[in-house]
């Protein structure tokens, strides 16, 4: 399909979610969709938010199959995008198949890299000259095999995979905070696999950084807890503690972003729309920082008229 026929298919299927409040896409609005996992991106002064795909009547993760994107220039109307990409069946990503949950973005030298799981944790990529697509293949097998993979490029154009050991046999015993390299072609590691946290983490990791300090964040239990370091890849970053309680009936997946001065925390819940545990919508409120650098737990809201 060329690349003008899939722009316009882009722009029929999505559709404006209007209104402040949580969660971003409602299901009475057109083109609603679950959104989970919500990986939340600034490119060109615009938010981006990758998420998974729960469908409708899932009652397990395995119906997990593609991957969509929302929009906004001020958070408050958004662009659903809807699905733009479909590992299972888009030309190009044969490699891929099985569960496919939460993604990553990543931006560097022009294109934008998506990082998706398949097969619950191999790692394939995509690639795009818009943060909309249309998306091509940038392998052709996975790049590494890590759970729930989230990429980061820091100030010096250096860029880092993180993820966490659940299902997957890496380093020490257990389910930690991991990290490594990436080369400078964003689809291949740069060194091992180095573990970043002396505690246990579930699920989720994700990284930003604010004042030369770099946050890390991941489902423990049921809450997100967060550590903090001075370098991107720490043994051990320290705990500093809770970001935000446990999601309503989901599994926490957060991310954090900073968007015109203010900071914001994205996740999804399972509570509304009709939803379930299996079947998730993305939300965002504000995220506050003490003084010291350390985090103010996150207070989740809703629109008055869920």
């Amino acid at each position: 399909m060329s690349t003008l026929r899939v722009l316009i298919v882009f722009l029929c299927v999505g559709g404006a979610a209007m209104g402040d409040g949580n969660p971003i896409l409602k299901d009475r609005e057109p083109g609603f969709l679950y959104a989970a996992d919500p990986a939340a991106e600034v490119y060109n002064g615009k938010v981006y938010v990758y998420c998974s795909r729960d469908v409708e009547g899932a009652t397990e993760y395995g119906t997990m199959q593609d991957y969509m994107v929302l929009e906004s220039a001020d958070l408050k109307t958004w662009v659903n995008h809807g699905v733009v990409l479909k590992p299972r069946t888009d030309e190009g990503f044969e490699y891929a198949s099985g569960q496919m949950n939460a993604p990553d973005v990543a931006y560097k030298d022009g294109w934008y890299y998506y990082y998706f799981p398949y097969n619950k944790t191999y790692v394939g990529v995509a690639k795009s000259k818009t943060p909309i697509g249309p998306w091509q293949t940038a392998v052709a097998d996975k790049i590494a095999t890590i759970f729930d993979p989230t990429v980061f490029v820091d100030d010096d154009g250096q860029a880092y995979i993180y993820g966490n050991d659940t299902k997957v046999n890496i380093g020490d015993k257990g389910r930690h905070v991991m990290g490594a390299k990436l080369k400078a072609n964003m689809v291949e590691l740069d060194g091992p696999w180095i573990r970043l946290s002396e505690e246990q983490v579930n699920e989720a990791v994700h990284v930003f950084k604010r004042n030369g300090i770099y946050y890390f964040h991941g489902r423990v239990g049921k809450d997100t807890k967060y550590w903090m370091a001075d370098r991107p890849l720490p043994q051990y970053a320290e705990m500093k503690g809770l970001l935000a309680p446990a999601a309503p009936d989901a599994p926490n997946h957060a991310s954090v972003i900073e968007f015109n001065g203010e900071w914001y925390f994205f996740y999804h819940r399972g509570d509304v729309n009709d939803g379930s545990f299996h079947r998730r919508s993305a939300c965002f409120d504000k995220m506050t920082f003490r003084k010291d650098g350390t985090i103010e737990p996150v207070v989740y809201t809703l629109d008055s008229t869920e």
